[in-house]
């Protein structure tokens, strides 16, 4: 969800849905997933499929936050919640 969307300059016009174009008309900037489905109205998840779509079609490039890169695994977070419940 904190990662970043932009859309891809378009030499041609683009020939796809209107949920896929208006997604795309608001990438104009970098923007979170979660920003383009507030603005968009769509569930989360729908942005997250038609994001998929878009990205598989080369109409927009995602940036991943190094803090997503590196976040620790639920392994990890599942160790740490046990260690502070034994305090």
């Amino acid at each position: 969800m904190t990662s970043q969307v932009v859309a891809v300059p378009a030499v041609e016009p683009l020939d796809v849905d209107p949920e896929l174009e208006l997604i795309v008309s608001l990438c104009v900037r970098p923007v979170s997933v979660a920003e383009i489905a507030s603005r968009s109205n769509f569930p989360l998840g729908v942005v997250r499929i038609l994001l998929s779509d878009l990205l598989d079609q080369g109409c927009v490039m995602v940036h991943t936050s190094d803090w997503e890169r590196r976040r620790p695994d639920a392994s990890t977070l599942r160790s740490v919640l046990e260690r502070i419940r034994e305090l």
